[in-house]
């Protein structure tokens, strides 16, 4: 007889599903297949849900007693199965279901694999068998969605030979107390109505898709920045109130529009909707960079621009959405700041500054002095005053160009000269401070795209800071490297005290300072200027041994 049992191994090596109809003869023979279908489920790491009499289920308990451990006994879920079925006035399909949903939803939602052994019953009724049919073909329907394996076992001696027919159109495979095969009358019904279960799961998917949706209709209407939002043929499809608000047009000026005919975008800005749309279409995001755009009443605004891609539901891109922040006001405070700081730095120039043009004028007032006493002229005379006044000139230039507001335009300018001017400029400072300044220009090119009076004022704070950073006079070493990554690097390197390690990392924040009467907002200013550059600015410091300022900016 043992060799007779049917395993049920195969067919699980087969699909990860099965529905199985199983008509038995004897109970003995029944009692043997549940138990080998039992056994064969834990080997596999399955539940079991046994839908059955409980006479019949505590036949199986006692063959499977000493064959499975306590741990595997409670991977078993028993279920009377005349309450299963027969709890209602009559054989109710949905709601029979509807209670098998229930019941093992618990374990699906542990992703537990779980596999079904249900012995059928039911009560002498009309139609009973248009029923039963109705109830395994909406089960066939559950099985393939959930990926169950289930018996569903009926005792030959009950049911009809035209009922068996028929619910082999329902049951993928067909078994016997001795064989099983495939269902030769199975058919796969597209058109099924799903069972409650499937159809509570598809509406529970429904309700999260419609979700999802209001989540995100909710971030672009209520967002506070300015959304626009593009479809894969580059037509504008929505824009937020926040949209409408701040440029001042109205979403029916532009829903339709084609991204680079919207009107808040200047002429000469065009370029970037189309930069923007090669990396949507590649799926990738454009990290905030500043830009400016115009108001319907021509108003000019700074304004920080995001874009990324939207995917629909086979992860292909479907269009983008750009998010723009208005940084008007915040552009005017840091105007502001570094206005206050370039001021500041001018009235500490001044002391030196005045020291060194006093020395050239005297050298001026002297040689007049000694052309007056003399009866010829002498040219090396007018070399050198000529010489003087230039440097003069230049000194009282540098110092004009740092305190006068300056338009913000990006242009490319050669940092090698950039330097040698405000080395120029700081010249009398370190002198007076004793300290020499060293230039190592590794480079003698070094073209870089940026706004020239802030980049030379980021060089002044520096070498300031340097300068005070060494009272008793010392070296400062100002080197400038390109690398091959196409960036250029500007080093300051002191004799100073230098800065603790726990100190450094507080550098760059308001009125944080190592210096007695500083304010903490040099450093600040000087390290936002270069990243508006798209540069970075590092510090390495050792006590006792000095610092080093490093500024990287892309060429």
């Amino acid at each position: 007889m043992e060799n007779k049992i049917v395993p049920l191994t195969n067919m699980i090596d087969i699909k990860d599903h099965g529905h199985i109809l199983y008509t038995y003869d004897t109970v003995s023979n029944y009692i043997e297949n549940a138990i080998s279908y039992i056994e064969t489920g834990i080997e596999q790491g399955h539940h079991l849900m046994i839908i059955e009499s409980k006479d019949l289920y505590e036949q199986m308990k006692i063959g499977l007693s000493g064959r499975l451990t306590r741990e595997e006994f409670e991977c078993i879920h028993f279920i009377d199965n005349y309450e299963f079925y027969r709890l209602y006035d009559d054989f109710h399909c949905d709601l029979i279901l509807s209670h098998f949903s229930d019941v093992i939803h618990n374990l699906l939602e542990k992703h537990i694999t779980v596999r079904t052994w249900a012995n059928v019953c039911w009560n002498d009724e009309k139609e009973i068998e248009a029923k039963l049919e109705n109830l395994e073909k909406t089960a066939d329907q559950c099985m393939r969605y959930t990926n169950l394996i289930s018996v569903c076992a009926y005792n030959g001696n009950k049911i009809s030979a035209s009922l068996q027919n028929s619910l082999l159109k329902s049951h993928e495979y067909f078994m016997t107390d001795h064989e099983l095969v495939k269902s030769y009358l199975y058919k796969n019904s597209s058109i099924a109505i799903p069972s409650l279960a499937i159809q509570e799961e598809q509406i529970h998917l429904e309700e999260k898709l419609n979700a999802s949706k209001h989540q995100l209709q909710s971030f672009i209407f209520h967002n506070l920045d300015p959304v626009v939002i593009i479809d894969k043929w580059d037509k504008v499809i929505t824009v937020n109130e926040a949209y409408q608000t701040t440029f001042g047009y109205m979403s029916n000026e532009v829903i339709g529009k084609n991204a680079n005919e919207l009107p808040f975008i200047p002429e000469d800005r065009k370029f970037e909707v189309i930069l923007n749309r090669s990396f949507a279409v590649l799926g990738e995001k454009v990290k905030g960079y500043e830009t400016i755009r115009k108001t319907k009443d021509g108003k000019v605004l700074q304004v920080q621009l995001s874009s990324f891609p939207l995917l629909d539901e086979k992860n292909k891109v479907d269009g983008w959405a750009v998010i723009i922040r208005d940084i008007t006001e915040r552009k005017q405070a840091q105007e502001l700041l570094i206005k206050s700081e370039k001021l500041s730095i001018a009235g500490e120039l001044a002391a030196g500054i005045a020291h060194e043009i006093r020395n050239p004028i005297t050298s001026i007032k002297g040689f007049l002095q000694l052309m007056q006493s003399s009866n010829y002229e002498k040219k090396i005379y007018y070399d050198i005053m000529s010489s003087e006044i230039d440097r003069i000139e230049q000194i009282l230039s540098e110092l004009l160009m740092l305190a006068k507001p300056q338009a913000v335009h990006f242009s490319r300018k050669d940092i090698t000269v950039l330097i040698r001017d405000v080395v120029t400029l700081l010249g009398p400072q370190a002198t007076l401070n004793n300290v020499q300044i060293i230039m190592d220009l590794k480079t003698e090119a070094a073209q870089v795209m940026c706004e020239e009076y802030q980049i030379k004022q980021v060089c002044i704070n520096f070498i300031k800071n340097a300068i005070d950073a060494m009272p008793d006079g010392g070296t400062l070493i100002i080197q400038l490297i390109s690398t091959m990554e196409q960036e250029l690097i500007i080093r300051f390197i002191d004799e100073g005290n230098g800065i603790p390690d726990e100190l450094i990392s507080k550098l760059g924040q308001p009125f944080y300072t190592t210096k007695e009467k500083g304010t903490g907002l040099g450093f600040m200013v000087s390290k936002r200027i270069v990243e508006n550059h798209q540069g970075s600015v590092s510090i390495s410091s050792e006590v006792g041994k000095g610092t080093s300022i490093e500024v990287k900016l892309p060429y």
